[in-house]
């Protein structure tokens, strides 16, 4: 036994960690038992314990020393050691009692075996909850007070039996036989004798039967204890299956729960997944809609600012020729002031042509006369173009009246083309573009 009686209880508790799974209850325990007048003669150390299968336990806690007990009103002091098992406080202590070399141990004794194993009710019906140390040290002295475990060896005695039963002592008889004389010996004297002897004798024999019935009873105390023993160790047993049973069924039902939750969880994230990817190929589709969209919006507006650009192109031309074409007027307006010619006489004579204009050219049929018309109303359509322009030039109307009334115009003025083109291909059977019209 490696004992160290200069180290404190809690550097044992701290040298022994990881043995306990509650090394503050231990501590505690171990303490409070110190600290009680019961514990005073006893020591902590540390030693293996050693199992019935013949194992032993890593070190753990041991209390060592004597635990007074009051027997007959003489206060004795009781060797034991007090071992405290890993699991404690799931599992009670284990203690033993140990002898000296002068004593032995009671034989067929109900709570300590030869061993020196002690087996008491408080240990059987351990409970972490309700029990410690100091109580069980109650428990050892009181129980131990009422029947001691242990004997003091007669001085020609070697071995530990005995069961602490002494032999009666021997009756003396020095004063029968010294006042016996066979020659004069009355009858009271032996009568006397007799009456004695017969006392003597009953007296051994109910000694003898007292024994006999106290060694039965301790015999039947010592079953009663055995058979309690075994039906703790089997409930015990029973109450262990039970918990590994409850244990593998709690086991089983937390398995089947993660699976269901798995396959919940996993059918969930598949429908998410679903939906997320049915919603990315729609925004990608309409994505590529607006893209489209955006492209042909870019060509729109590349078409526009050509056809504008165009059209200013076009414009300044036109502004270049009616200034030309006002240059020539009045230049013919000169000219005629300068030649004297009568205003009156010219507007005669434009007023006759004017009048003779729609005879200078007499269909001779129907297509003729409609080409004449369509020809005319082509004509007409691009003097009104160029006026419109003019007044655009002028700051008479707006640009966006101009190309509202131009693309009308011009929608016609195709028409007319279009109409014109096809009365020639069936009026002369040639295939006539739209250019040469």
């Amino acid at each position: 036994m490696n004992c160290m009686p200069s180290d404190t209880l809690s550097n044992l508790i701290h040298r022994l960690s990881g043995v306990y799974r509650d090394p503050q209850r231990v501590l505690r325990d171990a303490e409070t038992l110190l600290n009680s007048p019961l514990g005073h003669h006893l020591r902590p150390t540390t030693e293996p314990l050693m199992l019935n299968d013949g194992t032993s336990t890593p070190p753990v806690l041991m209390l060592s020393g004597t635990l007074p007990m009051t027997y007959r009103g003489v206060t004795y002091n009781l060797p034991i050691d007090m071992y405290l098992p890993p699991p404690y406080p799931l599992r009670p202590p284990t203690v033993f009692v140990r002898p000296v070399a002068s004593m032995a141990i009671k034989e067929n004794h109900r709570h300590v075996g030869l061993d020196g194993k002690v087996y008491l009710p408080y240990l059987h019906e351990w409970r972490p909850q309700s029990h410690d140390l100091r109580e069980l040290a109650v428990w050892m002295s009181s129980t131990f007070g009422d029947e001691p475990p242990c004997y003091a060896k007669p001085a020609n005695q070697s071995g530990g039996g005995g069961g602490g039963r002494s032999n009666p002592p021997p009756y003396a008889q020095a004063s029968v036989t010294s006042a016996y004389n066979p020659n004069a010996v009355s009858n009271s004297v032996r009568a006397s004798v007799v009456s004695t002897s017969t006392i003597l004798s009953n007296s051994m024999n109910s000694e003898e039967e007292q024994r006999r019935i106290a060694f039965e009873k301790e015999i039947a105390e010592a079953n009663l204890a055995a058979e309690t023993a075994r039906k703790a160790a089997a409930e015990e047993a029973r109450l262990e299956e039970e918990s590994k049973r409850l244990k593998l069924e709690h086991d089983a039902n937390l398995s089947n729960m993660r699976a269901m939750a798995t396959s919940k969880v996993q059918f969930q994230i598949q429908q998410i997944f679903k939906e997320s990817k049915e919603e990315m190929r729609r925004e990608l589709k309409d994505q590529k809609l607006l893209e489209v969209g955006k492209e042909r919006i870019d060509i729109l507006l590349k078409e526009g600012e050509e056809q504008k650009n165009g059209l200013i192109r076009d414009i300044a031309e036109m502004d270049k020729a009616v200034e030309e074409l006002e240059q020539w007027l009045e230049a013919v307006e000169e000219q005629k002031r300068n030649t004297g010619e009568d205003t009156s006489s010219s507007e005669q004579q434009q007023q006759q042509r004017q009048q003779n204009v729609d005879l200078l050219a007499l269909p001779t049929d129907t297509h003729s006369a409609q080409m004449l018309e369509l020809s005319a109303k082509n004509a007409a359509i691009d003097d009104c173009i160029y006026y419109l322009d003019r007044a655009l030039v002028r700051g008479s109307i707006t640009l966006d009246v101009f190309l509202k009334e131009v693309r009308k115009l011009s929608k016609e003025q195709f028409l007319a083309k279009a109409h014109l083109l096809k009365i020639a291909q069936a009026k002369f059977g040639t295939d006539i573009r739209s250019n040469q019209v």
